[in-house]
């Protein structure tokens, strides 16, 4: 099986971007997600709502979850939100967003890579999954029959494969969309250049940068799989250059199950690290945490990590070792109770705001860049949960592969 294969895409008609696309899953919060869920049957958000977005006496009912979530995909193709193309394509995907005063572009191809690796085929990881997450995903993809929101892969770029996506953005798009956030241009390739595309990338290892607990849902899908065997064969990714992947953290907020004051917990990390009030507790370096408690604004210094493993060395992982475990028992990041994960582009404002309401404690991260990410991978080694979030995420909704409708057209 070649890395990249093209597929029968659908891709949202235009007048019907701003009603069904959203952004991802989790840069709403369960309550921005209810009241869109409520006032919008049409957002892509009900297809792909999770145990939280149910009422709490529901919170167990998983079939009663996936087969709402089936019924509102099936209310989209109802709808006819989609423009089909029954010969498979890939897609060339250019996202433009605002950032930092300037507009930062990335160019990927959207296609199907295979779920398992064989000899010709190397998709490297980075970063654990929670399987109870995965699991749930897996269940999903089977009851619904489609993928939406594609897996992010990186590959070490090169003049070749630049030049022929370049190529390809020389025709007439199928898609531009723009609003205040984000503009998206979708071009179809097909036939003797999507070939040679995929050619291309057959000789590049491809790096998960983001979407773990899909791809682990796609080889769950598979490995439980008693029908549609061959169409879970592949998943739904799409492939940046890493050139112009931009990296950003995920910010951590921990409650205190002790209940002990500011003080106490100054005291307590004081112990461990470097400390100094500051205006701006935005991190200026790796090593450097951002630390908000008690309404003031900290900078702390990480102490050094001796350890040989590449993760161990990572701010995410002393930041573990040193601190959330022993001083606020968080023993398990992806699971505990009182963590609560802040992505980069909401900014630091939100962190405060959150810690405000509730008296958590925040930690500001510093980015990662995306050869720590390669790096991890290539040495074979697996990131702490939310260590990195990638932006900008394509939008949900935008692109749909229907396994179904892939079965009956080939």
């Amino acid at each position: 099986m070649p890395r990249l294969r093209g597929f029968p895409g659908l891709i949202i008609k235009p007048e019907w971007v701003e009603k069904v696309t959203t952004g991802s899953y989790d840069s709403y919060t369960p309550e921005q997600r209810q009241v869109i869920i409520s006032e919008n049957t049409f957002s892509f958000l009900n297809v792909t709502r999770s145990f939280e977005d149910l009422p709490v006496e529901k919170h167990n009912d998983v079939e009663e979850l996936l087969n709402d979530c089936k019924k509102a995909m099936d209310h989209l193709y109802k709808a006819d939100v989609y423009q089909a193309f029954d010969e498979p394509s890939l897609f060339i995907y250019r996202i433009d967003i605002p950032y930092k005063g300037n507009i930062h572009s990335q160019t990927g191809i959207v296609g199907l890579v295979p779920v398992v690796d064989s000899e010709s085929v190397q998709i490297l990881k980075h970063e654990k999954v929670r399987p109870e997450r995965s699991d749930l995903m897996s269940r999903h993809l089977v009851t619904v029959g489609a993928s939406s929101s594609p897996i992010s892969l990186t590959y070490k770029n090169d003049e070749q494969l630049d030049k022929a996506i370049n190529n390809c953005t020389l025709n007439k798009p199928i898609l531009i969309t723009e609003d205040s956030e984000m503009k998206q241009t979708i071009w179809r390739v097909d036939g003797k250049t999507a070939k040679e595309l995929s050619e291309l990338v057959n000789g590049k290892t491809l790096y998960i940068t983001d979407g773990h607990h899909r791809m682990a849902a796609a080889e769950e899908a598979l490995k439980k799989s008693t029908s549609h065997y061959e169409y879970l064969e592949s998943t739904l990714a799409v492939l940046f250059p890493d050139d112009e992947m931009l990296v950003l953290p995920f910010h951590r907020r921990v409650g205190d199950i002790e209940g002990r004051s500011s003080n106490e917990l100054l005291k307590a990390i004081s112990s461990v690290c470097e400390i100094e009030k500051s205006d701006d507790f935005s991190p200026e370096r790796l090593g450097e945490v951002g630390l908000y408690l008690g309404g003031q604004s900290y900078r702390m210094i990480l102490p050094k990590s001796n350890e040989k493993n590449l993760v161990d060395q990572l701010d995410v992982a002393r930041l573990q070792k040193h601190i959330l475990s022993p001083i606020f028992g968080v023993v398990n990041p992806g699971t505990h109770k009182l963590i609560d994960y802040v992505p980069g582009p909401l900014g630091v404002n939100v962190v405060k705001d959150r810690c405000d309401k509730d008296s958590w404690v925040g930690f500001i991260m510093h980015p990662l860049n995306v050869k720590n990410l390669m790096d991890v991978a290539e040495a074979g080694e697996l990131m702490p949960p939310k260590s990195s979030y990638l932006m900008p995420k394509p939008r949900s909704g935008v692109f749909v592969r229907n396994m179904n409708r892939e079965k009956n057209i080939q």
